[in-house]
């Protein structure tokens, strides 16, 4: 396992011990650890024209493909700060979580450039714009000694963007020491990599659980299987193909996969499924487990921890023994981190057994927030302390997640925040009030509901407000169904007891979160 203590030193152990490797495979593509490294020098040196000032920001949008890992190390070796945005945002999206950046520099695919021209059109001062394209592709000579090495293990490697209470997105930040060495020492060898693994790498590499999965392969010395967009169908082709080992995937992915049946009995390759990021059935486990033969892992965690901080390990995959119930849990902490479950409003430790806000200590968690300070003290304590904002109980040492404090909908490992979507139904002119809640959904895990009044003489069209959203969101973020209720419950000071709205949607399932 490589000890590094920054992206450039990662890279540079690649370089040094497997230069002749394949390292990543993109459709007919494959490049080496040393033709990587050659692109990444042909980046940083094109970077040296540019008015480049240290931990600036570097947008990628973009794609998964073999450029995304180009601008990951490349940045490193830049002192920047790699910050991948989500491509599935809206444009109005985008601009903000642009502005907010800042960017010295933007990389982008080609179908999302008008986005980012529109976005520089209107600023006093133009930031250079490099096609994602343009950092791969060609023909280069492998390199096989150190690429310079400028980056700082207190350099902040990468920023995440996330969101809470409010809906407001926030950029989550990782060093190049503690939170590098914590993801390629301690947390990939628990996800089971092995040096002649073929990892299979398709949830986007803008979420935390796409950027770990890789960067952990990565410090395994793993072959990468990159996936631009998941289709099942294609693949099961893919991991029949390339002779994928292990796959890191969301319950939703799960769920697509298992409509192929038997077709799943050709991957026989396939030693390790992990997977995370929303509510999933121990039936639907059980179903996998059928159809897959291979280990089972689950992984819990959140952006601001560095992805996975517990683990319910391939043992306790019991869906039809006497283990079954613990396919309930989010498993057990990893050796190295604290956990502690408090009361929420007092902040009490809790004793196990008892339900509390789920907090956690580790050298994983975020570093702050960007230009964010107050928000970052409402996450982490002054003894380092990180608030998961999820409830849940401690039993036997494995954790059992009750609900979501933050009342974050996750679907199909995508997080949606209801307030986000309540402030754009709050412009609707038919809308008096608006209360936006996840439902179980076979297919995405959860699914956005809005629960909604209607204003006096106003009738509110389910079809016509879903289409008003899409026009606002982007598409994932927006109500799959509506229901117009006649007023909504209230607490005494006048909050929405979403708790008693979701009930009738969740009450016949085992659990709320994942």
């Amino acid at each position: 396992m490589t000890m590094a203590e920054s992206l450039t030193s990662l890279l540079n152990e690649r370089i040094a011990h497997s230069s002749d490797k394949v390292a990543l495979r993109f459709g007919s593509s494959a490049l080496t650890w040393g033709e990587i490294a050659a692109h990444v020098r042909a980046f940083v040196t094109s970077l040296d024209e540019l008015p480049i000032v240290a931990q600036r920001r570097m947008v990628f949008l973009g794609k998964n493909s073999p450029a995304c890992f180009v601008a990951l190390f490349g940045s490193s070796i830049a002192r920047l700060v790699y910050v991948p945005v989500n491509w599935r945002l809206a444009a109005a999206e985008i601009e903000s979580l642009l502005d907010d950046v800042d960017p010295c520099l933007v990389v982008v695919d080609r179908e999302f450039s008008g986005t980012v021209d529109l976005w520089n059109r209107r600023r006093a001062e133009r930031v250079p714009v490099q096609f994602s394209d343009s950092l791969w592709g060609s023909v280069v000579e492998p390199v096989r000694s150190s690429l310079p090495m400028r980056s700082e293990s207190v350099d902040i490697a990468f920023q995440l963007y996330t969101s809470g209470t409010t809906g407001e997105p926030k950029g989550a930040m990782f060093d190049n020491g503690r939170n590098i060495v914590t993801l390629t020492t301690e947390i990939a060898p628990m996800w089971g990599f092995r040096h002649d693994d073929v990892s299979l790498a398709c949830l986007p590499l803008f979420h935390m659980g796409g950027l770990a999965w890789a960067i952990a392969g990565v410090a395994s010395d793993v072959t990468t299987v990159l996936v631009a967009d998941f289709d099942p169908e294609s693949l099961i082709d893919i991991g029949v193909r390339e002779r994928v080992t292990t796959a890191f995937f969301v319950p939703a992915m799960i769920t697509a996969l298992l409509a192929f049946g038997e077709r799943l009995s050709e991957l026989t390759y396939l030693r390790r499924i992990t997977y995370s990021g929303a509510p999933i059935a121990p039936a639907v486990v059980g179903d996998a487990m059928k159809l897959i033969d291979c280990e089972f892992a689950q992984i819990y965690g959140l952006t601001e921890a560095t992805g996975a901080f517990a683990q319910l390990d391939p043992v306790d995959h019991d869906p039809h023994g006497p283990r079954r119930r613990l396919l309930l849990s989010a498993g057990r902490p990893y050796p190295w981190v604290q956990v502690r479950v408090v009361d929420p409003v007092t902040e009490a430790v809790v004793p196990d057994g008892q339900p509390g806000e789920i907090w956690i200590r580790s050298s994983q968690t975020l570093v702050g927030y960007f230009g964010k300070p107050e928000e970052t003290r409402s996450v982490l304590t002054r003894d380092s302390w990180l608030r998961t904002g999820d409830i849940g109980r401690i039993e036997d040492g494995y954790i059992f997640l009750l609900d979501r404090a933050k009342d974050v909908i996750i679907s199909g490992g995508e997080n949606v925040y209801p307030v986000e979507i309540e402030k754009v139904l709050a412009g609707y002119a038919p809308v008096a009030e608006a209360a936006v809640i996840g439902v179980p959904s076979a297919k995405w895990g959860e699914t956005v509901k809005a629960v909604v009044v209607a204003r006096s003489g106003y009738i509110v069209d389910p079809a016509e407000l879903i289409a008003y959203t899409r026009s606002q969101l982007a598409s994932f973020k927006c109500p799959t169904s509506v229901d117009v209720v006649m007023d909504l419950p209230r607490t005494a000071t006048g909050k929405v007891r979403k708790g008693e709205l979701r009930e009738q949607y969740w009450s016949e399932l085992d659990r709320r979160i994942n």
